[in-house]
C-alpha cells in the first residue's frame, strides 16, 4: 500500500477542484477544513460545491460521483445528508478522503475556514468573506442524565446475565456521554469529539480506569463504576444536587454483589 503524500493530496484537490468548475451548473468551489486553515500531514481534502439555484443539487451530486469513479482511483463512497447539505465522501487507493458537500448557492454559507477556488457569480465570494455565526452548543445535563442512569443501569444488568459485550457497549457509552458533555460545557460542538483531548487532564484521568478493560465480570463492574463516578463529577458542575441524588442509588447498583450459590 502506498500512502498518500501531501504532494498527492494538494494535486487531487486541485484537479477535483479545476473539473467542478467546468460544470456550467457549478456556481463555486471552495476548499474548507483544515486544508483552508492548518493542514497536517493527515488532513483529508473538504470541498464545498455549490449548485446554481436553477439545477437540480441531487441530479448534479449524483453526475459527479459517477464521474469522480471514471477520474480517480476510488474504492467505495459513502453518502449522507446534513440538512439539505448533500455529502459524498471517497476513499481513494492510498487512503486519501475526499469530501463533498453540495449546496444550493441561495442556502449556501460558510462556517469554517475556507478558500475559494472559483466563484462564477460573487455570491460564493461573499458568503465566505462574512462567515455565518455557529451557534453555541449549549449542554443538557439533565436530559443526559437520564440517559446516562439508563446506561448504567443496562451495564451492569448485560454484565451479571453473563453478556460482558454488551455490557462493555454500555459502559461506553456513559464514558462517551460524560466526554460529550464536558465539551458542550465549554460551548464546543461535540458530535465528532474534536475538542475532547483538550479537555483538562484532571478530567481525563477520571475515565482512564474505563480503559483498560478485560472481559470478567469483576473488570467491566469496577469500568462501571470509574464510568458513573465521572459522569456524576461533571453533572456536578451544572446539576450539582442531581448529581447527589444520583450518586447513592448507582454507585450501590454498581457494588453490588450476588452471593454464590454451590
Amino acid at each position: 500500500m502506498s500512502l498518500f503524500t501531501p504532494e498527492e493530496r494538494e494535486e487531487t484537490a486541485g484537479r477535483v477542484s479545476r473539473l467542478l468548475s467546468n460544470d456550467s451548473r457549478i456556481d463555486g468551489v471552495v476548499v474548507v477544513g483544515s486544508l483552508a486553515g492548518q493542514s497536517d500531514r493527515w488532513s483529508d481534502i473538504d470541498i464545498e460545491v455549490v449548485v446554481r439555484d436553477d439545477e437540480d443539487s441531487a441530479a448534479v451530486t449524483a453526475d459527479w460521483v459517477e464521474n469522480l469513479y471514471e477520474l480517480l482511483p476510488v474504492v467505495h463512497h459513502f453518502e449522507t445528508a446534513f440538512g439539505d447539505t448533500l455529502l459524498r465522501g471517497f476513499l481513494l487507493q492510498n487512503l486519501l478522503e475526499l469530501d463533498l458537500a453540495f449546496d444550493q448557492a441561495n442556502l449556501f454559507s460558510i462556517w469554517s475556514p475556507a478558500r475559494v477556488v472559483f466563484d462564477r457569480s460573487g455570491r460564493v465570494t461573499d458568503a465566505a468573506n462574512s462567515p455565518a455565526q455557529a451557534e453555541l452548543h449549549t449542554a443538557d445535563p439533565a436530559g443526559e442524565a437520564g440517559l446516562a442512569w439508563h446506561d448504567i443501569l443496562h451495564a451492569c444488568t448485560a454484565v451479571r446475565r453473563g453478556r460482558p459485550w454488551q455490557g462493555l457497549w454500555y459502559m461506553e457509552r456513559v464514558r462517551n456521554r460524560t466526554l460529550k458533555l464536558a465539551q458542550e460545557r465549554r460551548g464546543f460542538y461535540a458530535e465528532f469529539f474534536d475538542y475532547v483531548d483538550d479537555l483538562p487532564v484532571e478530567e481525563l484521568t477520571l475515565l482512564e480506569d474505563t480503559l483498560d478493560v478485560s472481559l470478567s465480570p469483576e473488570s467491566l463492574l469496577g469500568a462501571i463504576e470509574g464510568a458513573t463516578r465521572a459522569f456524576l463529577a461533571e453533572l456536578r458542575h451544572d446539576e450539582p444536587t442531581l448529581a447527589n441524588r444520583l450518586e447513592g442509588p448507582l454507585l450501590e447498583f454498581v457494588r453490588l454483589r450476588e452471593p454464590e450459590t454451590d
